[in-house]
């Protein structure tokens, strides 16, 4: 069972160039998703994403992802899918990949496991989360409300957002966590997936999109095989890959990544989430993986930084003051052919939103450059 198109175009050692084609539309491997979690991309007018004028001579980027959390309480899923959906209401006729919530509840989650964890957001709204068998109750950051996600409610949530890619609601275990809580949580998260892709069946073929099962579970590569093993026969149109990219070190992700690449079904897409600096992705790319997320590039400006083949430049230092040379000489973008970083330094000392719109067109083209460039050498040779 797939309606994910999926074939090699070409492949050496571990990495590989593949065509995905899914609901009309075509891209290859590896492929760099910039993340729009609102149903926007911080800054940006999607079409730059697009256009020669703004990405150089690169293709245009085809593949974005959106937040099915936040979408859920504002403005809502059926709101959206009034809107035909998130592609018409966000104005992007690519492909949309959306995650399931399950992140964005972990990352909230301050307490023990099962305890009605409580905090206070930046208004008055006291906040709870509780896991359950059922699936995990929260409280809107935003107003205070009561909710439940389900696993089948996340999937029919993505469903109305008319997502080209969903994912499973999984658990994200903390850190401090002990083995035996972790292993607990991967036994929640397989039932979980089960259930989700039990519900989805039914209807696979009256939906527009694909759902992907989650590996996670940290630095305990035990489980790791445990949930490959389980979460494989799932893997109908591709699979991710999470917990490995939020407090790990770069050797733990590294290893994380050499140990799981080869026991993932090879032929479908992997995705590697919430990764997203030059030299992991680049890594990831030799390890075999095809997809890639990360906030990194549109976060970045807030501290005056920008990727480059040095490492990052941090334009708000002083040095660059009467800097009136380009950020980079080797991206291509239209931040680069057009502004000296004596007038970014400018613009981010003086907190100007064109500061940071343009040190984001950098940086998620700077990404886009780095998967395209070796998907050309790959296909050269």
């Amino acid at each position: 069972m797939s309606k994910l198109d999926f074939k090699i175009l070409k492949q050496k050692w571990n990495a590989r160039v593949w065509q995905i084609t899914l609901n009309g539309i075509t891209l290859t491997t590896p492929v760099f998703m910039p993340v729009g979690t609102k149903a926007t991309i911080k800054g940006m007018i999607l079409d730059m994403l697009k256009d020669p004028k703004y990405i150089g001579d690169l293709p245009e980027i085809q593949l974005i992802l959106a937040n099915t959390f936040h979408l859920y309480l504002r403005p809502g899923d059926e709101l959206i899918k009034e809107a035909w959906g998130l592609h018409s209401f966000e104005n992007w006729d690519k492909l949309i990949l959306t995650d399931s919530g399950g992140f964005q509840v972990f990352s909230l989650w301050l307490g023990n496991e099962g305890q009605g964890t409580r905090w206070k957001d930046q208004g008055s709204h006291e906040i709870k989360m509780k896991l359950t068998e059922n699936g995990v109750k929260f409280r809107s950051p935003y107003d205070g409300s009561k909710h439940e996600f389900t696993p089948e409610w996340v999937v029919d949530i993505q469903c109305n957002l008319w997502s080209d890619i969903m994912m499973v609601l999984d658990v994200c275990s903390p850190t401090w966590a002990d083995k035996k809580t972790i292993e607990k949580h991967m036994q929640t998260t397989h039932r979980r997936a089960k259930r989700a892709f039990e519900h989805l069946k039914p209807k696979y073929d009256d939906v527009c999109g694909v759902l992907f099962p989650i590996v996670q579970w940290w630095t305990h590569l035990d489980l790791r095989q445990q949930s490959v093993d389980f979460l494989s026969h799932y893997a109908w149109d591709g699979i991710a890959v999470g917990g490995v990219s939020v407090w790990e070190s770069k050797e733990l992700i590294r290893e994380i990544v050499s140990y799981v690449w080869p026991k993932l079904p090879a032929d479908k897409p992997r995705y590697l989430m919430g990764v997203g600096t030059p030299e992991d992705i680049t890594h990831a790319i030799e390890e075999g993986f095809d997809m890639f997320d990360c906030v990194l590039p549109t976060r970045l400006w807030r501290h005056g930084e920008a990727f480059s083949a040095h490492g990052h430049i941090k334009i708000n230092n002083a040095k660059y003051t009467k800097d009136f040379t380009p950020l980079t000489d080797d991206c291509g973008c239209y931040t680069c052919k057009h502004f000296t970083k004596a007038y970014l330094h400018h613009l981010i000392k003086e907190k100007e939103m064109l500061g940071g719109i343009l040190l984001s067109l950098h940086n998620i083209v700077y990404l886009h450059k780095i998967v395209e460039d070796r998907k050309k050498d790959m296909l050269k040779k």
